[in-house]
């Protein structure tokens, strides 16, 4: 494994430390799936239908994003990631 390998792994167990499996898993699955301008198509059923989680737990976790400006609704089932160095 590369180190950066290695560390992206650390940080995603930190993450699910902190703040749950489930949650971490939908970070993943925003970051995994944006384009190159940060976008995300993603409705809240279709992510609650792809990691079979709950609408109540997909909404706290893009709430938690906002509230921290890591993410930004467009319109439904449109987001952008806002990870600028300002963060």
């Amino acid at each position: 494994m590369d180190k950066y390998n290695f560390k992206f792994n650390i940080l995603t167990k930190l993450f699910k430390k902190i703040l749950g499996e489930k949650k971490t898993l939908i970070m993943e699955l925003l970051v995994e799936n944006m384009d190159e301008k940060y976008l995300v198509k993603y409705t809240i059923k279709e992510i609650c239908d792809e990691l079979e989680v709950s609408k109540p737990t997909v909404i706290q976790t893009f709430k938690l994003l906002e509230e921290k400006g890591v993410l930004t609704k467009i319109k439904n089932g449109l987001y952008r990631l806002n990870l600028s160095d300002e963060l």
